[in-house]
């Protein structure tokens, strides 16, 4: 459990009514144009270049409005969109404390029923837990796994750096040679 938790006091709703009948579901975005650097400037230029030369310059007013109506959709969108971001994270996060919370608990109810059992020399009383039991074992199974793969990967490692500085017949040799 993280030292660094703390309670989640932003918005708690998110409501996309004033975006009802305008939001997209898509069966994918693929082969949809995205923004690209600069995109930014060329919103500002066109906000006030089309008003003053967009009809001398040919550009259709309904192209020009639908522009404009694409720019303020997509502004709305992403301001919902910072809001429903920032929810899914503290949603994902407070799912992982939780699930963290009761995995612990798992354990504390697992070193009961064991110390129970062992205290009481019944081992009739872990029958009813066994897939509990199962499912903490899982966790120091695999804990005891990467502890020997890690041992066994720093033997080889300790082995290849003894091997790597292990002087050579032909090293000796040659320095013994032109000592002489």
């Amino acid at each position: 459990m993280s030292a660094q938790s703390k309670i989640y006091d932003g918005s708690h709703s998110l409501t996309l009514t004033a975006l009802q009948g305008r939001l997209m579901d898509l069966d994918g975005c693929r082969g949809l144009r995205t923004d690209q650097d600069g995109f930014v400037h060329v919103v500002v230029e066109l906000e006030h270049a089309l008003p003053v030369s967009g009809a001398n310059a040919g550009v259709p007013p309904d192209v020009a409005e639908h522009f404009t109506r694409c720019n303020e959709m997509v502004t709305q969108i992403d301001q919902h969109l910072t809001v429903a971001l920032k929810m899914v994270e503290v949603l994902r996060e407070s799912r992982a404390f939780y699930v963290d919370a009761r995995n612990n608990d798992v354990s504390l109810i697992v070193d009961a029923i064991r110390s129970r059992a062992q205290r009481w020399k019944d081992p009739s009383l872990l029958l009813p837990f066994g897939r509990t039991l199962a499912y903490a074992r899982q966790n120091a199974d695999k804990s005891a796994r990467t502890r020997r793969r890690n041992a066994e990967a720093a033997e080889a490692a300790e082995a290849d750096v003894n091997e790597a500085t292990k002087p050579t017949k032909a090293a000796g040799t040659a320095g013994a040679a032109a000592v002489s």
